[in-house]
């Protein structure tokens, strides 16, 4: 027999804004930090309870009897009672009691006040939120427990006669959460920016089908569209769809009205990603669907088996916070965003410029057959630092140079160990060239433990 006493929740109507403030508290979660003014003393619990800062809470308006169900619900229950959420004639949601309290000014700057002025200022602060796959009937739940619908106001259950629906709703828990790829077109939405800037607060992500299928608690990897495309963070759904106009900033326009489900990014892979290439070589994803229809709108579903994939690798790299603002931030980009060409106008007209150096590394990147990134680093002081080529295989800092001469060479050398000491303390160096330099160039290099790549007659060579 359950030891836990059942509270009976209804969630309210739209009336009262019942399924926004669901939504709002339960589904997607409050921010401590947006409500500590209100919090006070109930600050420092909260933050031990909900360590990532986002807590779930649901109140109930207080209520000048003493003796009625509401008032013995309001005053009788205890932490580590089961709560079963009520709205529309079923029961359709889960969750355990971690902490109880009463703040009238934090329940007022989460969700405001009635039309008489009193505010949900009984607070139930709560555990994992389940909802169930398929409501259940609220007359299986209440009948055996000698009531009926429709459930009027919060109701305590004893613990004795919890047992005589435990059962029932046992049965009827959530599915296992599904995982998902949410893609990312740097174009539209600059997630660089959005990484270099070492942003705290949960993101919405765009969804514009499966609307019925996301769910809180679902995972999910943010896949980046485009040159080497791949998975460069995982999270948690964190909400259930819904319809905002409210985008940031990071949009190249901003949308419209248009669906979207709150994510919370957990591990972060921008400084070594998981590309295409990298995920495909594995049977089990090569058939995936994110690879077959790679302009399918957000999300794409992955199969168990595919994820498992992807999370293995990405809990062995990567971080699980973004930098703090006194550490550097190490971004992996694609090859190629330096042009080999372009047009520039002057006071004596239009002339050709050319990047012999970018010319150079795509040759490289063509010969090695493989994806190579340029990582990028935004020091603390604003600083950026830009390596031509990373060789995650090799672990290898690659400096290019159009040209093979002393001076040169000198400049690639101090870039490397820059590079090497912002980047990447453990990585193998090496300069690429579009020849073989002077021995004692070579020598100059080699003392550095800095190899020589250099191109000779349509090919590479390496001196070690």
């Amino acid at each position: 027999m359950s030891e836990r006493q059942l509270v009976l929740q209804p969630r309210g109507t739209a009336q009262v804004n019942g399924p926004v403030n669901f939504e709002r508290s339960v589904r997607r979660g409050v921010r401590i930090a947006d409500h500590a003014d209100a919090l006070g003393a109930s600050r420092g619990a909260l933050e031990a309870l909900y360590p990532d800062g986002v807590a779930k809470l649901w109140g109930s308006t207080p209520t000048n009897w003493t003796g009625n169900a509401k008032a013995v619900a309001l005053r009788d229950r205890a932490v580590g009672d089961r709560v079963l959420f009520y709205a529309d004639m079923a029961f359709f949601a889960e969750a355990t009691i971690v902490g109880l309290f009463r703040n009238r000014a934090l329940a007022e700057s989460v969700w405001g006040t009635d039309d008489e002025g009193a505010t949900w200022e009984h607070v139930m602060a709560l555990g994992e939120v389940r909802e169930f796959e398929r409501p259940i009937p609220a007359d299986q739940v209440l009948k055996p427990l000698g009531m009926r619908a429709p459930l009027r106001g919060i109701t305590l259950v004893s613990a004795e006669r919890h047992a005589l629906a435990d059962d029932l709703v046992t049965t009827r828990e959530t599915r296992q959460p599904r995982h998902w790829v949410l893609q990312c077109n740097p174009k539209k939405w600059d997630v660089w920016s959005w990484w270099e800037n070492r942003e705290e607060r949960v993101t919405t992500w765009s969804v514009a089908q499966h609307l019925n299928d996301l769910r809180t608690g679902d995972r999910f990897a943010l896949w980046i569209s485009g040159a080497h495309a791949g998975v460069h963070a995982l999270g948690t759904v964190t909400s259930e769809p819904y319809q905002t106009e409210d985008f940031d900033e990071y949009w190249a326009q901003r949308p419209a009205l248009r669906h979207v489900v709150d994510v919370r990014f957990d591990r972060f892979l921008f400084d070594h990603p998981l590309t295409k290439q990298e995920l495909t070589s594995d049977p089990a994803f090569a058939n995936a669907r994110i690879i077959r229809m790679t302009h399918a709108a957000n999300p794409t579903l992955l199969e168990p088996a595919e994820w498992a994939v992807v999370e293995p690798p990405a809990d062995r790299r990567g971080r699980s916070s973004i930098a703090a603002p006194t550490e550097t931030v190490v971004t992996s980009r694609p090859v190629g965003s330096i042009p080999e060409k372009t047009t520039a106008a002057d006071h004596s007209g239009t002339r050709v410029v050319d990047f012999p150096e970018a010319k150079l590394v795509k040759r490289y990147t063509e010969f090695v057959g493989r994806a190579l990134y340029c990582l990028s680093a935004l020091l603390p002081t604003g600083e950026r630092l830009v390596c031509d080529l990373f060789d995650s295989e090799t672990n290898t800092l690659i400096e290019a140079k159009a040209s093979n001469t002393r001076e040169s060479v000198r400049m690639a050398l101090g870039q490397l160990l820059d590079y090497r000491h912002h980047l990447a303390p453990d990585a193998t160096l090496a300069c690429l060239l579009p020849a073989c330099p002077a021995p004692s160039i070579v020598d100059v290099l080699h003392s550095h433990q800095v190899k020589v790549i250099y191109e000779a007659e349509g090919s590479f060579r390496t001196l070690v």
